[in-house]
């Protein structure tokens, strides 16, 4: 037995083997590229570490490789066998999450947390959950439970800092993420919390001067560096700056198009946000669409098959589009939780009525779901674009009653241009 970068024992007698691990470890708490690669490395070390195994599955998951994630799965569960409790627990918990047992593998992290609080994969694990099922009060009590065990770690006052910026406590979570900056200049998740604070907070111009050069560090990224220049994209698009933000997505997204979720996720909903402007983006909606087009059946995360519909109607597939909605209907009568039915397929009903210029269904389909939207997950700042396409949703149906409602509440919460530059 030997114990990991954080005191706990890891069944493995080769040294290397465990330094592999740790940095596998540190690499996908930090959005690094060469995370796989090194759970993968530790394990052809060690065969039997069964927590390298069930860290490449995790990888391999976010990656939607599916057939190789279950592969690592069932690997970490066999080689698992008469190790220590807590590594049994770990991959318990781990692996019902790769194998899409949400409630159980949550279940089994806050289990496993309260005997192992400085189990950082089944943290960081457990942090993701709360944000994909929108459940941000719970995800900020994680990080307040958590974070006196973990003294000095940037990961996790970086964690904290998201958590609190959601929870709209913004002079907070910016000193946060100022603070893991400070002990961490390259980490990925805390530029990002600095970036969602700022936002927030009205704070557009000490965003774009900042975020470049807070962005610079951190290399060796993988898609997640996209996603920090999406805020930055997003910060010149709050100044007005459409042409800026515009640009920024042509360089980040659409030279290559990716259809790794996060990439999709920002690209389509850059595109989306310029329409609403009054940017028309006509072909460049194609790329986007083509890959939606494969993922018209893909209902696991419902932020993404929002986004997904998105691409479908901006590239005029209506086919496809019709195709992923009698998806949607067909399984929201099987889904147990009910968000299915009575959020995404509405959602998608209203997104399809907006791009047919028929707003005032539009915004019967979309208002009622207000207070829920947050139930797809996904951060405020991210969440915004279905808000957005309802308020201007009212404009365009010349409901001035609505319009002017929902204008004065967008401006309380946040002065963006779009909407500072609107007028009834």
């Amino acid at each position: 037995m030997s114990d990991d970068a954080y005191g706990l024992p890891v069944s493995t007698a080769d040294p290397e083997a465990l330094a592999l691990y740790d940095r596998a470890v540190r690499s996908l708490q930090a959005w690094q590229a060469d995370a796989l690669e090194l759970f993968r490395a530790a394990a052809e070390r060690d065969p039997g570490l069964a927590l390298a195994h069930a860290g490449a599955a995790v990888c391999l998951f976010l990656e939607e490789r599916f057939p190789e994630t279950k592969a690592a799965t069932e690997a970490a569960r066999a080689a698992v066998a008469g190790a220590s409790r807590r590594e049994s627990s770990h991959v318990a918990a781990l692996t019902a999450w790769t194998s899409g047992k949400v409630p159980e593998a949550e279940r089994l992290m806050r289990e496993h947390l309260a005997t192992w609080p400085r189990d950082a994969m089944v943290f960081q694990r457990l942090y993701y959950v709360y944000f994909w099922l929108g459940r941000f009060p719970e995800m900020l009590a994680l990080t307040d439970s958590l974070r006196g065990h973990y003294p000095g770690s940037s990961f996790v006052l970086g964690l904290h800092a998201f958590a609190l910026e959601e929870a709209d406590r913004l002079p907070e979570a910016t000193r946060t993420a100022e603070a893991a900056l400070q002990l961490e200049p390259n980490d990925a998740w805390s530029v990002h919390a600095l970036a969602h604070a700022l936002y927030e907070s009205e704070s557009f111009d000490a965003g774009v001067s900042r975020l470049p050069a807070a962005i610079h560090p951190c290399r060796g990224l993988n898609w997640f560096r996209n996603h920090l220049l999406w805020h930055l994209a997003l910060l010149h698009f709050a100044r007005g700056e459409y042409a800026r933000a515009s640009d920024i997505a042509r360089a980040t997204f659409e030279r290559e198009p990716s259809s790794i979720a996060g990439d999709l996720h920002d690209s389509i909903s850059l595109l989306w946000r310029l329409e609403l402007v009054g940017q028309p983006v006509g072909a460049r909606w194609e790329p986007f669409t083509a890959i939606a087009r494969e993922r018209v059946n893909r209902m696991g995360l419902l932020f993404h098959a929002a986004h997904v519909a998105m691409a479908l109607v901006g590239g005029g597939d209506w086919t496809s589009a019709k195709t992923q909605l009698d998806a949607a209907r067909a399984r929201a009568t099987k889904d147990p939780t009910g968000l299915m039915g009575d959020v995404l397929v509405p959602l998608i009903e209203g997104l399809h009525a907006f791009a047919q210029g028929d707003y005032r269904t539009s915004i019967a389909r979309i208002e009622p779901l207000r207070p829920r939207i947050v139930e797809l997950g996904g951060s405020r700042a991210q969440r915004d674009v279905f808000h957005d396409t309802l308020f201007e949703a009212c404009f365009r149906a010349g409901d001035a009653e609505r319009a002017g409602r929902y204008l004065a509440e967008r401006l309380a919460h946040r002065r963006d241009h779009p909407w500072l530059s609107r007028v009834l």
